[in-house]
């Protein structure tokens, strides 16, 4: 998952823009980057060649929960929304091989999924961008770094909902793990989508970045109350580079308001948390995950 690193977490540790090597630039229009036995074309600005020199384990996190997720569910099918360039879908299929839908907005970024996903099988590609309703608002892309995130504007933007694109896209509705990463959307895509979500009870894996939600009013602690209130119960927070923190439930008000509070304003240790959330439907796979994530802590 992308994020705008170079100017946050970079400077954040005390690092300059000025070291990354020119060598990984291509100033014809892009540079590529290994994952496992695949090679991801991407912007010349992009920063995740750098992200993975210094934290190796950056993202590795979701694979490692599809594989367990794919031991109960055979069939399993994953939902990529906010899938840039298809670094996630090399990353996955690194790991373990299953189907993989990939919705992306940006025209650009679109364009570059495109062109990577043609080196893999089972992956479908989508241009929306999706929100909590379906509707035209005033908004525009700012790109930074690799990522992109809406903000408002005088232009315009299409969004459509995530149970819009299911209910036209019916065969994709059993898909057992949602995967979000839109700098900020997130939870309003989840709130678009919630009679998907209310049905096939997916594993989530999100994005909760307290700035980027305050930006566009929105809280964050409200639709994890919903999640709680249709069923959802384990939780876990990751730092952004990957790292597993701790896990609760989330009828745990108190300490998931303290963690909230703790990336205010980016004021903490790191900048914003990864979320990875079950329904109590697959306490099972929460339960076997959270212990191998410990472990996994402790090599």
């Amino acid at each position: 998952m992308l994020k705008t690193i170079i100017k946050q977490v970079f400077s954040f540790f005390g690092l300059q823009i000025s070291k990354i090597p020119k060598k990984q630039k291509n100033f014809l229009g892009s540079q590529k980057i290994k994952i496992g036995n695949f090679e991801i074309k991407l912007k010349p600005d992009h920063a995740l060649p750098k992200i993975l020199e210094k934290w190796p384990n950056y993202s590795a996190n979701l694979p490692r929960l599809a594989s367990k997720a794919k031991e109960k569910y055979p069939d399993l099918l994953l939902i990529d929304v906010g899938a840039n360039v298809g670094d996630t879908v090399a990353l996955l299929r690194k790991e373990s091989y299953f189907p993989i839908v990939c919705i992306e907005g940006d025209a650009e970024y679109f364009d570059l999924l495109n062109q990577n996903i043609q080196q893999f099988k089972d992956v479908s590609i989508f241009q929306y961008f999706l929100g909590e309703e379906s509707e035209v608002v005033n908004a525009a892309t700012i790109k930074e770094d690799g990522t992109a995130r809406i903000i408002k504007s005088n232009d315009k933007i299409r969004l459509t909902t995530l149970d819009k694109f299911i209910n036209t896209h019916s065969s994709f509705r059993s898909a057992k793990i949602l995967k979000i990463d839109t700098d900020g959307y997130d939870l309003k895509i989840i709130r678009g989508g919630l009679n998907y979500i209310k049905q096939t009870k997916p594993i989530l894996f999100i994005e909760y970045d307290e700035v980027y939600l305050s930006n566009i009013n929105d809280d964050g602690l409200s639709t994890l109350k919903i999640l709680k209130d249709i069923g959802y119960n384990k939780i876990m927070f990751y730092d952004n580079f990957g790292r597993f923190l701790l896990s609760t439930e989330l009828m745990n008000d108190k300490l998931i308001r303290q963690l909230h509070a703790y990336i205010k304003n980016k004021k903490g240790g790191f900048l914003y948390y990864d979320l990875c959330i079950f329904h109590n439907d697959d306490n099972d796979i929460a339960a076997k995950f959270i212990e191998e994530e410990t472990q996994f802590n402790l090599r």
